[in-house]
């Protein structure tokens, strides 16, 4: 277990890290981050990818971190269940205030709840219970991660810049021990060339 945690952090911690590769202002990097995760939430099905360029286009949003976030939290194996606890949070919500949204759907939804009856044997699909659901989840979920994922960026940021100065550190004292070590060489070829000039000049004499 304990070595699965490790992985786990190592692997988030590398995909992190690329994101800042992609978006080097944190603040950008984070509202990227944060706007993946009501994405993946949404439930405009099939328009994932244009809101992306959306957002990114309105809001100048990274749009590399936004598509990476949204296929990851909603891809072909994550997709049942979050859709599904769209529509289950948005029922309850819905229901919550007394509301029968069942009777508010579309006449394409009553077929289709009609014909899942019959094929499958599931029924109560509710169109506004969906969208609501999702869209209240994606931007609970969003604004959630603003303030868990930020610090998070920051301290990566630093810790990415700390191996920069390191390295810059390590290049300067290695520069300079090259330097003294080439010191030696440097004044015997300046001691030779000035005695081969002195005997020239004794012999032009």
């Amino acid at each position: 277990m304990m070595m699965f945690q490790g992985s786990l952090a190592n692997w988030a911690e590398q995909l992190f890290s690329r994101f800042l590769r992609y978006e080097q202002c944190v603040d950008r990097l984070t509202l990227s981050f944060c706007m993946g995760v009501y994405i993946a939430f949404c439930p405009f099905v099939g328009f994932h990818t244009a809101l992306v360029f959306l957002f990114a286009w309105l809001f100048a949003l990274n749009f590399a971190v936004m598509l990476s976030v949204s296929m990851l939290v909603n891809n072909p194996w994550t997709m049942v269940p979050v859709y599904g606890a769209g529509h289950v949070f948005g029922d309850w919500v819905l229901s919550f205030f007394g509301m029968d949204h069942y009777e508010w759907n579309p006449s394409w939804i009553t077929s289709l709840n009609s014909w899942a009856r019959e094929s499958i044997g599931l029924h109560g699909f509710s169109f506004w219970a969906f969208m609501i659901g999702g869209n209240i989840l994606g931007v609970a979920f969003g604004a959630l991660c603003y303030p868990l994922i930020k610090p998070f960026f920051i301290a990566l940021k630093q810790r990415g810049a700390q191996k920069v100065k390191q390295t810059m550190d390590q290049s300067k004292r290695a520069a300079k021990r090259l330097a003294q070590k080439a010191q030696p060489i440097i004044k015997r070829v300046k001691a030779r060339v000035k005695q081969k000039r002195h005997h020239e000049d004794h012999h032009a004499k």
